[in-house]
């Protein structure tokens, strides 16, 4: 509840400055309701609102009818689930403008997904503004599917794993500069480093260091019925490895003879140790990617694109890097190439493949020897969807998915690497307007 009003409360500060700036000098001080109502009916107005909702029913080959080992937490994963729930809204005048997107089911009721203020020099009619300034909670802008493409634009059900790793939650507080030059688009920002499902310290940041992000793309038509788009990312920051507490020497019994005395050979000491600081750790990404369109006689829009990512230390949120625990770098490759085909004006068919290494020198024993494993994500992903648009810009569709995993971090019964099940079915109903 609190969250909720804290937007509601956003919403209503909004509405009183809108009616301070249009009340007169002989007005008093205290705008009556009436005065009030029309200043809100003016902002909305010019506002450009929009929603989406996306209902869920997955089927997990690795969810099992149990509960986890100590947390009790449940194992299933076959199930119903309200996955985005979102309104947002974007208010623009000339040289200002303000845009908040909501979440209004995230499994623990309303939150803030992204909320911003920028100031602009306005471009030419049509085109993007030729410089805007903004702060608050954005988009990073590293990579297509986490900053050049919304949820409701996908066509996949979830963004590609080294996508989410990256940048986990896509939004992050902090400011960033934007603009439009002779058809050449460019960001930059620095945020805090922490977007909101980067783990324990999401939406958070516990060292002062801020990382620093940019994007530069570029479009134009290669011919009369086929466009292309070219992008370069890049991110550079400082991640944070938190220190340990000091402990002290004790020892744990092992009933070694299983009589159930406790003798005291079977009393292993263990020593205590010092404590260890938090420290700080360098980490950057690059990233480069594509997209081309094209028109198919009878059949509609073909949309291709890809993506390639190379980066140290960067994992955030498939296998979350600390070199300072474990004592080298973490170096992590990750790329997919998709595409989608319209069906005519009702259906759509899309494929993409993927492919995510979190650590290019993990190492492993085998046969009592150190070697290097390249442990592995491949994710081929085949949906099929049926459309419907409807009127005023408003359209829902049904997106049935499968996704094939090879994931290599499984052990079989002899505790060597195995692959592990993790096929996922998705069943997807979702409105946009």
């Amino acid at each position: 509840m609190a969250k909720l009003g804290s937007s509601v409360g956003f919403f209503a500060l909004l509405l009183l400055v809108s009616s301070a700036t249009s009340v007169r000098a002989e007005k008093p001080e205290k705008p009556s309701g009436k005065l009030l109502l029309e200043a809100g009916q003016d902002f909305l107005e010019g506002a450009e609102i929009s929603g989406l909702a996306q209902i869920d029913y997955l089927r997990l080959q690795r969810s099992s009818d149990e509960l986890s080992d100590g947390s009790d937490q449940s194992l299933n994963e076959d199930r119903f689930t309200v996955r985005r729930a979102r309104l947002q809204l974007v208010r623009d005048w000339e040289y200002v403008g303000v845009s908040s997107l909501t979440e209004l089911f995230a499994g623990q009721g309303v939150r803030q997904v992204a909320l911003d203020v920028h100031a602009q020099l306005p471009g030419r009619e049509g085109q993007a503004p030729v410089l805007r300034a903004r702060a608050g909670l954005f988009a990073v802008p590293f990579g297509f599917e986490n900053y050049g493409q919304t949820n409701g634009q996908r066509f996949f059900g979830e963004r590609s794993l080294f996508s989410y790793a990256f940048v986990p939650g896509r939004h992050d507080f902090g400011a960033g500069l934007e603009g439009h030059l002779y058809g050449v688009d460019w960001v930059v920002a620095a945020q805090n480093g922490e977007p909101l499902e980067s783990g324990r310290f999401a939406g958070e940041d516990p060292n002062a260091a801020k990382d620093f992000s940019g994007r530069v793309r570029t479009k134009g038509r290669l011919t009369e019925s086929v466009s292309i788009a070219l992008s370069a990312s890049f991110l550079y920051g400082t991640g944070f490895s938190p220190g340990t507490p000091p402990t002290k020497d004790t020892f744990e019994w092992r009933d070694l003879n299983e009589d159930g005395r406790v003798l005291v050979s079977e009393l292993i000491p263990i020593p205590g140790s010092a404590g260890r600081a938090s420290q700080n750790f360098n980490r950057w990404g690059l990233g480069s990617d594509i997209q081309l369109w094209a028109q198919i006689p009878r059949l509609g829009e073909l949309f291709v694109y890809g993506e390639l990512a190379l980066a140290v230390n960067l994992d955030r949120g498939v296998a979350p890097a600390d070199p300072i625990l474990l004592g080298r770098d973490q170096r992590s490759l990750g790329y997919y190439v998709a595409a989608v085909q319209e069906l005519g004006q009702h259906a759509t068919l899309g494929v993409r493949f993927e492919h995510y290494e979190p650590s290019a020198d993990a190492l492993d024993l085998f046969g009592g020897m150190t070697v290097v494993t390249r442990r592995r994500f491949r994710t081929l992903t085949t949906g099929l969807s049926a459309n419907l648009p409807l009127a005023d810009g408003t359209r829902a569709r049904i997106l049935l998915e499968y996704e094939y995993q090879q994931n290599s971090l499984g052990r079989d019964n002899r505790g060597l690497p195995a692959q592990l099940d993790n096929d996922t079915l998705r069943v997807r109903a979702e409105m946009a307007f």
